[in-house]
C-alpha cells in the first residue's frame, strides 16, 4: 500500500513552550502530501483512521507511528502520542526525534524527570541540537533548578546564538537569583534577536528601571511603543520616568531640562495631574508666574481635590502680589486638609504682608502645632512679636532657634534687636557680633552693631557727665 504521508525532518519540529518565568514552547510538526492527488483539508479524525488502518496492516510501518503520534499529541492524546513514539523507538532505538518528542510530551504532563531522560537520550544521537538543551533547561526551569536550567540555557545558546527563547529565559533565571547585570545581559540579547517582542522589551525596559538606569529603560519603551504604539501601560511607565528625570533635574537647577522632561511625560499620559503640578513648580523657579498659574489650574482640572496644587497655586498668586486669590486657594487647600502646615504657613507670609499681625500669628502658631520644630515659623512669629512690642515673647522664639541650630546668623541679628529695645545694649553686641561670625557679608547685623555701639558710648558720656557733675 502506498503510504499516505511521507516523514523527514520537517514533519516534527519543535520549538519552545510556555511554562513558568515566561517560558516558551510550540510543538509544531508538518505533514507532507506523497500524492498531488490528495486533499490538503482531510479531518484530523479521517487522517487518524487512515493512520490506524494502515498500522493495522503494517505494525511496523515508522511512518505511521511517528506521524499518528504527532496528531494524537496535537489533540491532547498525550497517553496514545506517547504510545506512538515508543514504538517509533522500539523499531529504531535511535531516533532522536522520538526521544525529543517523548520529552515534550512529558513536560506537557508535568513529568519533568521523564522529560530530562527523553531529552538527554536525544542529545546522546544529535549532541549539538539546540533545541533540546533549549527544553531541557525550560523541565529545569519547572523543576525549580535554576543553576542546571540556566547551565542547559547556556549550552543551547553557544550552539545556536539567536535561540531569543533561550536567552530571555536565562534573563529571567538571573533575575530570580538577583544578578541584576547578568540578567539585563540576556534581555539585551535576546531583544537584539527579537526585537519586536513587546513583552521582551517591556521587561527589559523594566530591568533597567529597576536598575536605575533610567536613560535606558526610555530608550527601551520608546522602541516598544513603535512596536506596538497602544501600549497603555509603556505609556503609563514612559510619563513616570519622565516625570522623575524632571525632578531630578529640577533639583539640580536644570530649570529647562526639568520643564522638557515633564512635557514628555504629559505627551504619554495626558491626565497626569501630578506632572502639571511639577511643570507649574518648574515655572515659577523660572519666573514664568502666568505659565505656572495656567498650569497649576489644569492640574486641578484633573483632580479638584489635589490639596498640594492649591498650596501651589496660592505661591504663584503671591509671587504676582494677587493676595486676595492667594488667601483663598490657601483656604481651599486647608479646607481638603486641615493640617497642612505649609498652607498655614503660606497665608501667615500673606497676613504679615497686609499688615495684620494677629491673623499671621495665628497661623504661625497653627504651623509650630503641626511642626513644632519649623524654625522658619519660628523666626516669623518672633519677628511678628517683635513688631508688636511683645519683646518677651519674640526673645522667646529666637532663643528657641539659636538652641536648635546656634549658626542662624538671622536668628542672633534679630535678638540683637530685642536685647538692643530692651535696653540690654552689651547683650545686643554679642548677638550681632555672633551674627558676623557666621556672616561676615550680613549688613543688617553689621549696621545694627554699629548703631549699638553708639547707643552704647552715649550711654557712657552720659553716665561719665553725671558722675563729674559738681555737687
Amino acid at each position: 500500500m502506498k503510504k499516505l504521508f511521507l516523514r523527514g525532518n520537517a514533519i516534527m519540529r519543535r520549538y519552545h513552550y510556555f511554562g513558568i518565568l515566561g517560558i516558551s514552547f510550540f510543538f509544531s510538526f508538518q505533514i507532507t502530501l506523497s500524492s498531488a492527488g490528495e486533499p490538503h483539508d482531510i479531518p484530523e479524525k479521517e487522517i487518524m483512521k487512515k493512520y490506524q488502518k494502515i498500522l493495522l496492516q503494517e505494525p511496523s510501518n515508522l511512518n505511521a507511528h511517528f506521524n499518528l503520534g504527532i496528531l494524537y499529541y496535537k489533540n491532547a492524546r498525550f497517553d496514545e502520542a506517547s504510545r506512538e513514539f515508543n514504538k517509533v523507538i522500539e523499531i529504531n532505538p535511535n531516533d532522536a526525534e522520538a526521544y525529543y518528542n517523548l520529552g515534550n510530551i512529558y513536560n506537557k504532563k508535568s513529568l519533568y524527570d521523564d522529560a530530562i531522560h527523553s531529552y538527554k537520550k536525544a542529545l546522546a544521537i544529535h549532541p549539538r541540537d539546540a533545541v533540546i538543551f533549549h527544553n531541557i533547561g525550560n523541565a529545569y526551569t519547572n523543576k525549580g533548578m535554576i543553576d542546571e536550567a540556566i547551565t542547559s540555557y547556556r549550552m543551547a545558546v553557544d550552539l545556536d546564538p539567536n535561540l531569543a527563547e533561550s536567552h530571555k529565559n536565562m534573563a529571567y533565571l538571573y533575575k530570580k537569583k538577583g544578578e541584576v547585570s547578568k540578567s539585563i545581559s540576556s534581555f539585551e540579547k535576546a531583544a537584539t534577536y527579537n526585537p519586536k517582542d513587546t513583552v521582551l522589551l517591556f521587561d527589559l525596559a523594566s530591568a533597567y528601571e529597576a536598575n536605575g538606569s533610567q536613560d535606558n529603560a526610555i530608550l527601551t519603551y520608546k522602541k516598544l511603543l513603535l512596536a506596538d504604539p497602544s501600549h497603555k501601560e509603556t505609556k503609563n511607565r514612559l510619563a513616570m520616568l519622565y516625570n522623575n528625570k524632571g525632578v531630578s533635574c529640577a533639583l539640580q537647577g536644570k530649570k529647562d531640562d526639568a520643564i522638557n522632561a515633564y512635557k514628555e511625560a504629559l505627551q504619554n499620559k495626558e491626565d497626569f495631574s501630578e506632572v502639571y503640578n511639577n511643570l507649574g513648580a518648574a515655572y515659577v523657579d523660572k519666573g514664568m508666574i502666568d505659565d505656572a498659574i495656567a498650569t497649576y489650574k489644569k492640574a486641578l482640572e484633573i483632580s479638584p481635590n489635589f490639596g498640594e496644587v492649591y498650596n501651589n497655586l496660592g505661591v504663584a498668586y503671591t509671587k504676582k502680589k494677587a493676595y486676595d486669590d492667594a488667601v483663598s486657594v490657601f483656604k481651599k487647600a486647608l479646607s481638603l486638609n486641615k493640617n497642612h502646615a505649609g498652607a498655614h504657613f503660606n497665608l501667615g507670609v500673606i497676613y504679615s504682608e497686609k499688615g495684620m499681625t494677629g491673623e499671621a500669628i495665628n497661623e504661625y502658631n497653627e504651623v509650630l502645632k503641626l511642626t513644632p520644630d519649623d524654625l522658619s515659623a519660628l523666626y516669623n512669629r518672633g519677628a511678628l512679636h517683635l513688631e508688636n512690642g511683645n519683646l518677651h515673647d519674640a526673645s522667646a522664639d529666637m532663643k528657641k532657634i539659636i538652641e536648635r541650630n546656634p549658626k542662624l546668623s538671622a536668628a542672633h541679628c534679630k535678638l540683637g534687636d530685642i536685647y538692643q529695645k530692651q535696653g540690654h545694649i552689651d547683650d545686643a553686641i554679642g548677638e550681632y557680633k555672633q551674627a558676623l561670625e557666621i556672616s561676615p557679608e550680613m549688613k543688617d547685623a553689621l549696621y545694627s552693631l554699629e548703631e549699638a555701639y553708639r547707643i552704647k558710648e552715649r550711654q557712657t558720656k552720659k553716665e561719665r557727665d553725671k558722675s563729674e557733675k559738681p555737687r
